[in-house]
């Protein structure tokens, strides 16, 4: 559901239920409830990418033949981009990174080298802040542009078509800011929660219990978990016959 539409649903209920409550056929208390209720919805829309809630986001693509985006967010990392980009290579693949903007800022090499290897590069935002969910339009406009910016100048090439929502939240603001510049905007259906879980392997299984063909997996190269997690998981996945692309050629070949 578009977040206008929920509007007009929720202002046609208000004035139902306002109504109700006017001809005494409805108790006033039920208001503040109706109320909560509706936040609740957004809250959950806003925070569900898949939902596509504000702003449709792709999750995965319905492949017969087991090609799946693996995606990397919040680098690029000194210590870990490039060895997830080298395993990812040993398996025949290629993968997604979601480029934090200050971060290629620092490190523009990575960035240059993993577009020259083949690897696609996705906006992940600027600043990928705290409280950069409550930026207006102007804000996000900011954020997204100026990493596009960076991302290009890095890798000497295009600016990046894709974008992320950090967190994966999305708001009326954001969906409004990307509907001007245009990017595809990419969730995921596989989240391992790696950056919260502890033990590789417990990330490793987590994503081969649910993967399938066509998902899009959520993964970050920021820690060092990732690397062991990775050589758990890539050789049983190539063994099961998946093949790994950028989500550029997930969507291209779709």
């Amino acid at each position: 559901m578009g977040f206008k539409r929920f509007l007009y649903i929720l202002a046609a209920m208000t004035l139902v239920l306002g109504a109700g409550v006017w001809q005494g056929l409805v108790h006033w208390s039920i208001l503040p409830l109706a109320l909560l209720a509706a936040t609740a919805v957004v809250a959950s829309g806003a925070a569900r990418i898949a939902s596509g809630f504000f702003i449709p986001a792709i999750t995965h693509y319905p492949y017969a033949d087991k090609r799946i985006a693996l995606t990397f967010d919040d680098g690029p990392d000194a210590d870990f981009t490039l060895a997830v980009a080298s395993l990812v290579e040993k398996y025949g693949g290629r993968a997604t990174f979601f480029c934090v903007g200050h971060r290629a800022e620092r490190y523009p090499d990575l960035v240059r080298r993993l577009h020259e290897r083949g690897h696609q590069v996705g906006n992940h935002s600027y600043s990928h802040g705290k409280w950069i969910d409550f930026k207006n339009k102007r804000g996000w406009l900011q954020e997204i542009r100026k990493t596009d910016v960076a991302l290009a100048r890095a890798a000497n090439a295009q600016v990046p078509s894709a974008f992320r929502p950090p967190y994966g939240v999305t708001t009326p603001h954001l969906a409004s800011a990307l509907r001007e510049t245009g990017h595809t905007v990419v969730g995921w259906r596989v989240r391992p929660f790696d950056t919260a879980v502890q033990d590789p392997d417990r990330i490793a299984q987590r994503i081969l219990t649910r993967v399938k063909s066509g998902d899009i997996i959520l993964l970050h190269d920021t820690h060092p978990r990732i690397l062991p997690a990775l050589e758990q998981l890539l050789p049983i996945l190539v063994q099961d016959g998946y093949k790994f692309v950028t989500v550029e050629t997930l969507a291209h070949d779709a």
